[in-house]
């Protein structure tokens, strides 16, 4: 029944909310009190954007940084890698997966856990902080722990060759949840948490994610100056 609920059910209320919330948050900025006609613009919700906090504690942020948002990249192709080698059986694929995901988790992991110091330690920060800016961090902390568990503490790597056909049953309507039923609990629970985090991501600040790279190619120049060239 749990595994019915979790590997059947939930794919498809995570792709209805991860699709569906994100297009209709985009078009009505309904983070925001100033909701306007439906036009897809990121610049319309104003809980769009990430709410920089560069500006505090520079030094720090740059490593942090570079390391999440690489190791997201590294991993989605990796993932994508692992998904499809799974479902076809192809052994370099899946190869590659094992190798490259434990690189990029590890720079995610490092990531998030420098990022989730650094906004509990930093007044400031604490100070401009909201519930889903810690709840974010939280979640994916888990979720990178959990993913990274069997390759480091157990030295046993994933579930390719069962999890790539089970994802490919869900795009072909017949999601088998035996398939992933025996699979071991921590990698389930890894599972587990990252569909309810996709079902919580179009309600989050990461949906600045969508606007990369047209946002950013279209979007004004700014302006930065540094402290001491201001007292002058």
């Amino acid at each position: 029944m749990f595994e019915n609920f979790f590997f059947v059910g939930l794919p498809y209320v995570t792709l209805l909310l991860l699709v569906g919330g994100s297009i209709y948050r985009a078009f009505t900025g309904s983070k925001t009190q100033f909701r306007g006609p439906m036009a897809w613009s990121a610049r319309g919700d104003f809980m769009w954007t990430t709410r920089s906090t560069g500006f505090f504690g520079r030094a720090s942020v740059g490593p942090s940084a570079l390391s999440l948002h690489w190791g997201l990249i590294i991993l989605f192709f990796a993932h994508v890698a692992g998904f499809v080698g799974g479902a076809y059986g192809w052994a370099s694929w899946v190869e590659y997966f094992r190798w490259t995901g434990l690189f990029g988790g590890v720079l995610v992991f490092y990531g998030l856990v420098w990022a989730l110091v650094r906004r509990i330690r930093s007044p400031q920060l604490r100070a401009m902080s909201t519930f889903d800016d810690y709840a974010v961090l939280v979640l994916l902390v888990l979720i990178a722990g959990l993913g990274l568990w069997n390759p480091i503490a157990e030295f046993a790597f994933g579930v390719s060759y069962s999890v790539g056909p089970w994802f490919a049953g869900i795009f072909q309507l017949r999601p088998d949840a035996s398939l992933v039923a025996g699979a071991p609990l921590v990698v389930r629970l890894h599972m587990i948490l990252a569909m309810l985090f996709l079902c919580y991501l179009p309600f989050t600040k990461l949906v600045h994610a969508f606007s990369y790279p047209w946002g950013y190619m279209s979007r004004p120049y700014i302006s930065m100056r540094g402290y001491f060239g201001l007292k002058k």
